[in-house]
């Protein structure tokens, strides 16, 4: 008798559990990227090669507020040919991507399309907006974008994931010119913003 009253006690407290917390609220979108930047500094300041582990008093970085619109589902075509691109660096000289393929979507009333690229653990969107030279980065910024973003022909692209190359804190760093291909004819007001040394 006592047992069966036990096991109803435990039954109907597991139910109430699980009532409460399918009514406390989601964490919002928000929150989320806050915590993705958080994580990416700490990583980023944890790098052996950091461009920012030795400056002093570093400020952070500056971001737009996240806006959950610029989430973007693209229709992707995988690269059947031409799949090493070239890219040109800073400094002038000229390195090799493999192209994964290429992303389509419409925005502010553009239809837009950019080349993926493949770096192993992820793959990598680099490009330029209307924003570049005022509130961001003159040479363009960059997501890496998690390989579990592509299902079929759908691409998912974050755009409040966009960062500074390297050679927006240390201009010791030679990085990668985004391609032609991928200056979009937009603003993209949201991601990380110009860096301002301390």
């Amino acid at each position: 008798m006592f047992k069966n009253q036990v096991s109803r006690w435990l039954i109907a407290a597991g139910i109430i559990g699980i009532l409460v917390y399918s009514l406390l609220p989601a964490q919002d979108y928000a929150s989320k990227a806050k915590e993705k930047r958080a994580q990416y500094l700490e990583n980023l300041m944890k790098e052996k090669d950091s461009p920012i582990a030795n400056v002093a008093d570093f400020p952070g970085f500056s971001y737009f507020d996240p806006d959950e619109s610029w989430v973007i589902s693209a229709d992707f075509k995988a690269t059947t040919s031409d799949k090493i691109f070239q890219i040109i660096m800073t400094d002038s000289t000229v390195s090799t991507l493999p192209k994964l393929g290429e992303a389509t979507f419409r925005k502010n009333g553009e239809v837009i399309k950019v080349h993926i690229f493949d770096e192993k653990t992820h793959y990598l969107l680099p490009f330029r907006d209307e924003t570049n030279g005022e509130t961001t980065y003159g040479g363009g910024r960059y997501i890496n974008i998690p390989k579990e973003n592509l299902s079929g022909n759908t691409l998912v692209i974050d755009f409040n994931e966009a960062h500074n190359f390297y050679c927006a804190y240390n201009e010791k760093y030679i990085c990668p010119v985004p391609p032609a291909e991928n200056k979009l004819p937009i603003a993209v007001p949201v991601g990380e913003k110009t860096y301002s040394q301390p």
